[in-house]
């Protein structure tokens, strides 16, 4: 086993070491601590961050300790020692079932009414199976990358750094451009949501509220410092919650008719599918989170136990709201309710995704001014002006598109089904040369799935 080791790291540390995973070693302080300068890295992922309502990913600079090249035979990318200033298991499942669970919940109540109770049940639980070998397969690539060139081990806390890694240049590229249109996807979500949610509490049209909007928003795309914010933003877990539990106590006062929504309706996956992949198909946001463990070796543990509790939270959710509502549920369930309570929820939601909104953008403004030049060689009103140009277009987008589910289901379907089922194959197949044949061919029919779902995404 090669190892490169820092001066404050004791030449022992790999010889204690001999497990036959991948060996990467970080040192990640706890949120609030004074963060280390981060390494250099060509990626323009490397401290990226995703939230999407009660989503939030914040994770601190890293600074690097010991890298230890592994065989091939991994299992995992992260064999690495005790970190004390990282984040506990608990918390990193925390973490990921943030990731999962955000506003797009709300969205699920569609969903099973479109696709059936028993056949979005089926479907949803499969994907998050799916999901965790996905996670798995994006973890071994990174190993195996750190193998061939330890530099790599800089790249691989990030998303867009282990697509550079595994698939070189050109594969970082295409991966970053998909980041960067589901970020955008993400952007009209929002309006959408917001847009829509309000305008059932006021006397004005959707349309005419995301023309409101949009300013507001303009104002916050401007903002390039986020640790406010971020604080800001840890309400949205809050409201998420408030907001779930305010819709199946409305809905119990309606009552749960499952006979008035299909049992299974195949017509409708492509549609409704992109909604549950919206939710599940998060894995550009493991990486960080995976990192910023003390123990990362753990994280694969910590990740199953997240996906499969929001399985079963996420489905119990969308079959009652489904139940509730009818076949003619809203694509935001929550505007289906009325009442004071009702409104506050409401309104608690709609400030969540404002606080948020300067996160999840974040990304795609770096890979903007990244792709011109950077940040320090750009006059400011060029900065600003681009990033309004990024708001104005979203806005745009959500006018012609003025259904939040069918917008989750382009991002979820397109955007987040390539990062989820197609890239991370691609991955292994560039890194590992000794695949076996029946692996070979699952990886090859998960890509043509992740294809034939982003294409059915598209067409419906």
């Amino acid at each position: 086993m090669q190892c490169t080791l820092s001066s404050r790291q004791p030449v022992q540390a790999c010889a204690r070491r001999h497990a036959p995973h991948s060996a990467r070693a970080v040192a990640v302080k706890p949120l609030g601590a004074r963060r280390a300068a981060p390494t250099r890295s060509s990626s323009p992922f490397v401290g990226e961050s995703k939230a999407f309502g009660a989503r939030s990913i914040a994770h601190s600079g890293m600074r690097k300790r010991v890298t230890c090249a592994p065989r091939f035979n991994v299992v995992s990318s992260a064999e690495a020692v005790a970190n004390p200033g990282g984040i506990s298991d608990n918390a990193a499942s925390a973490n990921v079932v943030k990731s999962i669970l955000g506003a797009g919940t709300f969205a699920l109540p569609w969903a099973f009414a479109k696709t059936g109770t028993v056949f979005t049940t089926v479907y949803m639980a499969l994907a998050a199976v799916q999901c965790l070998y996905c996670l798995s397969i994006m973890q071994r690539a990174g190993a195996i990358a750190v193998e061939k060139d330890p530099k790599n081990a800089d790249l691989i806390t990030s998303y867009g750094g282990l697509a550079v890694a595994t698939l070189g240049p050109v594969g970082g590229n295409l991966t970053t451009l998909t980041v960067f249109v589901c970020i955008f996807g993400i952007a009209a979500a929002y309006l959408v949501f917001i847009a829509s949610t309000l305008a059932t509490i006021m006397p004005y049209t959707q349309n005419h509220l995301i023309k409101v909007i949009t300013p507001v928003m303009v104002a916050l795309s401007f903002i390039r410092t986020l640790s406010g914010v971020s604080i800001i933003s840890m309400f949205g877990n809050v409201s998420v919650l408030l907001g779930m539990g305010a819709v199946i106590a409305y809905a119990s006062q309606l009552g749960f008719n499952f006979a008035s929504i299909p049992v299974m309706n195949a017509a409708g996956f492509p549609a409704a599918f992109g909604s549950v992949a919206f939710l599940f198909f998060v894995h550009f946001t493991m990486p960080p989170i995976e990192w910023s463990m003390a123990q990362p070796k753990e994280f694969f543990n910590s990740a199953a136990k997240a996906f499969a509790g929001s399985t079963i939270v996420a489905a119990a959710f969308g079959a009652l709201g489904a139940a509730a509502f009818g076949a003619g549920v809203s694509s935001v369930v929550i505007t289906m309710m009325s009442g004071t309570a009702a409104a506050v929820v409401k309104l608690l939601l709609c400030f969540n995704l404002l606080c948020t909104f300067p996160i999840v953008s974040s990304s795609a403004f770096q890979i903007i001014e990244r792709v011109m030049g950077g940040a320090d060689n750009m006059s400011a009103p060029l900065i600003y002006g681009l990033r309004s140009a990024f708001v104005i277009l979203a806005a745009w987008s959500a006018i012609a598109i003025p259904s939040f589910g069918k917008l989750l289901g382009l991002v979820g379907g397109v955007s987040c089904t390539a990062l989820t089922l197609i890239f991370p194959p691609l991955m292994l197949f560039a890194t590992d040369k000794n695949i076996s044949p029946v692996e070979k061919l699952y990886l090859l029919v998960t890509i043509a799935a992740g294809v034939a779902i982003a294409a059915g995404s598209i067409s419906s």
